[in-house]
Parts: C-alpha cells; sequence; structure tokens
C-alpha cells in the first residue's frame, strides 16, 4: 500500500512528456464523454502509434515527434474549415478541434520575438549565415518560431 503512494507521487511529481500529457487528456476526455476531444486526441495517437512502429521506438514518441504530427493536424484542421467556410458550412467542430490542438503546441514567437533572438545568436556568432544562425535556433529554440518567418529576417539582415 505505502509502496503504490511513493510511486503515485513520484509519477504526479516527475514533468510528464508531451506524449504522456495527451495520452492522460484522452483517458480524461473519455471519462467525461468529451466526443470532440477524444476523437482529436484519437488521431494524434494513431499517427503516433505508427511513428513509432515505423522508427523502432519503444512505445514513446519524443515531443517534437509529436508536435510535428499536432502542426499537421492542425494544417489539415484549418483546410477542413477553409472548404466548410467557403460552402458556408458550420464551422465550430473543426475550430474546436484546431483549439484543442493549438493548447498542446509551444506558443511561436511573433515577428519581434523572433528577430530579438536572431539579432541576438548573430552577435553571439559572429556570424550572419543561416545555416549557422537556424542551427542554433533549431539547437535550442525548436518549435516556438516560424521557420519561414526566421529564415525571411536571416536574410535581411
Amino acid at each position: 500500500m505505502l509502496e503504490k503512494t511513493c510511486d503515485k507521487i513520484k509519477k504526479e511529481n516527475k514533468t510528464m512528456t508531451l506524449y504522456e500529457q495527451i495520452k492522460s487528456d484522452f483517458l480524461a476526455a473519455r471519462k467525461n464523454n468529451d466526443n470532440t476531444k477524444k476523437n482529436i486526441i484519437t488521431m494524434i495517437l494513431s499517427d503516433a502509434l505508427k511513428l513509432t512502429k515505423e522508427k523502432n521506438y519503444s512505445g514513446v514518441v519524443n515531443d517534437d515527434d509529436i508536435i510535428k504530427i499536432i502542426k499537421s493536424w492542425i494544417k489539415k484542421t484549418e483546410q477542413s474549415i477553409e472548404i466548410l467556410t467557403a460552402n458556408n458550412k458550420d464551422t465550430s467542430e473543426p475550430s474546436e478541434e484546431k483549439e484543442i490542438l493549438l493548447s498542446y503546441i509551444p506558443k511561436t514567437w511573433s515577428h519581434e520575438e523572433t528577430k530579438s533572438h536572431i539579432e541576438q545568436i548573430s552577435k553571439e556568432k559572429n556570424s550572419k549565415e543561416i545555416s549557422i544562425i537556424m542551427k542554433e535556433l533549431k539547437t535550442n529554440y525548436n518549435g516556438l518560431y516560424d521557420n519561414k518567418t526566421a529564415s525571411e529576417i536571416i536574410k535581411s539582415l
């Protein structure tokens, strides 16, 4: 009994990976009969499972891979919203799905924040080369910036 309590406390204090958080939210959505959330998370977990088989992971997907999966679903959801809007159809469900998806990825920097970080990296590395700055961004700030925006800013330096 005491061991189970200690294990539970250790588990609660441990920082969850994004994959673990999504699995936990899936169970909560099932318990609460939140079908929209349950359905969209099912799609994410399904893609994650495919990825584990493709890359021979041990059943766990890292946060970067989960974020890529989520971003691909955001793109698909945005396309659905565009099509529904063009056909004067209800967009409430895909809009709700998009909000759920957005809640799992880190907020990306604004243009100004991206420019500030790039200028700082450029000064630290004493370089204006795209490859050097992009490598530094990817290493230290992956997922926090938009690649296209970063590339345009670096080219304008």
